[in-house]
């Protein structure tokens, strides 16, 4: 069986790695100023923000995507606590190469809001 060492500690199919974030009014409000968001999307996180839990675990892994896919359940507002889900589904080694696939989720309390899958590879694995 395939295992890598991370951050996280051993990682291989079947184990889940988790990171808990909240953004705050005040983090909204710079992002949207940044960016120019209009006003009527004030309080709800741009997708790129929710996601963003998921890409840090996925930088912990030095994971790059070879593809991606994602639903949208629905908005989350500032100042709800995401908590980022990925669960490895492959991991295997081809030479030099570390394949992996991972079902992911973002949660908020118990109801997930955002959901989907990822393959690539590990890089330095």
């Amino acid at each position: 069986m395939t295992e890598i060492s991370t951050v996280h500690g051993p990682v291989r199919v079947g184990s889940t790695l988790t990171y808990t974030r909240r953004y705050a009014e005040t983090e909204l409000r710079e992002y949207d100023a940044l960016v120019g968001r209009p006003p009527e999307d004030a309080g709800l996180l741009p997708d790129l923000l929710v996601i963003a839990p998921l890409t840090k675990l996925g930088g912990d892994l030095n994971y790059l995507s070879r593809s991606m896919r994602w639903s949208h359940h629905r908005p989350v507002r500032a100042g709800e606590e995401l908590t980022a889900e990925l669960q490895v589904t492959r991991l295997d080694r081809q030479g030099e190469v570390v394949k992996i696939a991972f079902e992911a989720r973002i949660r908020v309390g118990a109801e997930v809001v955002l959901s989907g899958t990822s393959r690539g590879v590990v890089l330095g694995a």
